[in-house]
């Protein structure tokens, strides 16, 4: 049996999104360490991956409570997924949406997660 078949990975995805917004980190965590028993990543698309532990708590230091999402599109094709995310971020000049991309692998029980963001210029 493979990894895509004891996961949901879509409903995983959209679970990420939920409960970030509902401010549940413990819960998140769970979910990753679920996707990703041996571990996972994130990458912002340009830099280095990361530790996946050390970039949630970094994340969730500088957004949490601060920003929602709204997975606008999920797509998964078996251990791959990628949502197409409006990111809302409260500023001290009102709410500004950020979309994103971001992109999910489940392989050899390892999570790796990509965020394409938009850069300054």
């Amino acid at each position: 049996m493979s990894e895509a078949d004891v996961l949901d990975l879509e409903q995983a995805i959209r679970d990420n999104y939920r409960l970030w917004n509902e401010g549940k980190r413990d819960e998140l965590d769970r979910l990753f360490r679920a996707l990703g028993p041996e571990g996972f990543t994130i990458e912002y698309v340009g830099s280095p991956a990361v530790d996946g532990d050390a970039a949630m708590a970094d994340m969730w230091a500088e957004y949490g409570g601060k920003c929602t999402t709204e997975p606008l599109e999920v797509i998964v094709n078996g251990a791959e997924g990628a949502a197409y995310v409006a990111n809302r971020l409260q500023t001290k000049d009102g709410i500004v949406t950020l979309p994103s991309l971001e992109t999910y692998k489940v392989a050899d029980g390892r999570l790796t997660i990509r965020y394409f963001h938009r850069t300054g210029h």
